[in-house]
């Protein structure tokens, strides 16, 4: 997709500028705006005062603040802006490419950070079975879990995660639910990213676990890493259909792997044929099919 943001950078005197010319930051932080106005002003406020260390970037659109007050209030923050409402998935994709970081951790506006082993997380991803998320606890603003934890189904040919409440260990999670974790950006850019063509953020993140976890790369869900959201109590995904969805469908029920071999396979309704050519350039990517992953799923039982 074409770029349409405008990057207006974070303000660094010139001795940081040289010495960041001979280093790699390891982690930045984005936040996709939820809101605009003096709500969005606080949660940049608290997600810098959370991270203080760390780079910030916030991926918003044009409407939603005005540009100039926040780049005064917060001059060590990154803003990425868009001339008109996104998809998720294109700010997030864009957050890759922008933040020449190793590690990007993600999150909302509407989240607030109140558990931050982030040290920790980061040595997951450096794990030998090469986790693509780590993703986190949600909690609404009565302290509830929410059941961030999905595991594989698929139901009369659509494919319809069961959800469950996180448990006190670390579990594997079919998807980043709300897109909220921490990523490996080398190896987020190498799976695509978010697939732009796909239609709502429920759809788009659970394209990219599902490539994540046929390609062979688990997500898991680390209780080190919590998030609140300190005004909603309930907190619910729409899985409506929508344009896209047989890009998903075909991506990730379109190969059988038999005696260690893939072969492209034609699915039901959600069948799409344009799709179906570009799985077959891609078979050797994939590690294992979905109906393997269903049958070895290990959820909501401890992962190790």
């Amino acid at each position: 997709m074409q770029n349409n943001y405008q990057i207006f950078h974070r303000k660094q005197d010139i001795g940081k500028r040289i010495s960041l010319l001979h280093r790699e930051e390891t982690l930045s932080l984005g936040m996709v705006a939820m809101e605009g106005g003096e709500a969005l002003a606080t949660s940049i406020e608290e997600l810098t005062a959370c991270a203080p260390t760390r780079t910030v970037h916030v991926l918003m659109y044009e409407e939603q603040g005005r540009l100039p007050e926040l780049r005064a209030r917060f001059p060590d923050v990154t803003f990425i802006v868009f001339s008109e409402p996104v998809s998720f998935g294109t700010m997030a994709n864009s957050m890759a490419n922008e933040c020449y970081t190793t590690f990007f951790f993600l999150t909302r506006s509407d989240l607030r950070c109140s558990g931050y082993a982030m040290d920790e997380a980061i040595k997951l991803l450096h794990r030998s079975d090469k986790p693509s998320v780590i993703t986190v606890r949600l909690m609404n603003r009565l302290q509830e879990q929410i059941p961030v934890i999905q595991a594989p189904l698929v139901r009369d040919g659509l494919i319809d995660p069961i959800s469950f409440l996180p448990t006190g260990s670390m579990v594997p999670t079919l998807y980043p639910f709300l897109g909220v974790g921490l990523y490996e950006r080398a190896l987020f850019q190498r799976l695509r990213g978010f697939d732009e063509l796909v239609d709502g953020e429920y759809w788009q993140q659970l394209d990219f676990g599902l490539r994540s976890w046929l390609y062979g790369y688990p997500i898991l869900n680390f209780p080190g890493l919590e998030c609140t959201f300190p005004t909603r109590q309930f907190i619910i995904e729409d899985r409506s259909e929508r344009e896209g969805i047989k890009r998903v469908h075909t991506k990730a029920l379109g190969v059988r792997q038999m005696n260690g071999k893939n072969y492209p396979k034609r699915i039901g309704r959600y069948h799409d044929a344009h799709v179906q050519s570009e799985v077959k350039k891609r078979l050797a990517l994939y590690k294992t099919d979905f109906l393997q992953l269903m049958d070895q799923w290990t959820a909501p039982g401890e992962y190790r």
